[in-house]
């Protein structure tokens, strides 16, 4: 099952708050801009539709980034995930694999709504 907190958490470990930070926001206001982009000048179906899968890729990227910054403001990073670090090979293979859903438009987002509210988590909670 997908677990955006714990993902966003793996990513702060392993690459740092401030890279994944920055990712995360260059995510949600470049895919959102360039979406907004496409669909100001769409004359075709086609480009409708990839505006809104540029949008909706953006708002994906939402809750990533307010877990990331709960997680940084914490430093709670690795009690996130310290259940899983015992195999680290696992771990990123496992969370790789969920990242990948990142690309689905609104699954990361509806993830995140079903799973609870987006900060208010102590680090060791299941969601």
């Amino acid at each position: 099952m997908l677990n955006p907190r714990k993902l966003a958490a793996i990513d702060i470990a392993f690459l740092g708050s401030r890279f994944i930070i920055a990712e995360y926001a260059i995510g949600v206001l470049l895919s959102v801009a360039l979406g907004v982009l496409t669909l100001l000048r769409a004359v075709s179906h086609w480009q409708l539709a990839l505006g809104l899968y540029l949008i909706l890729l953006g708002v994906n990227y939402v809750p990533m980034l307010v877990y990331a910054v709960a997680i940084s403001k914490r430093g709670s990073a690795h009690a996130e995930i310290d259940d899983e670090l015992t195999d680290k090979r696992r771990a990123m293979a496992k969370y790789r694999r969920q990242s990948l859903f990142l690309l689905v438009p609104l699954v990361v987002a509806i993830t995140a709504l079903r799973q609870g509210k987006f900060g208010d988590r102590l680090p060791n909670s299941q969601l």
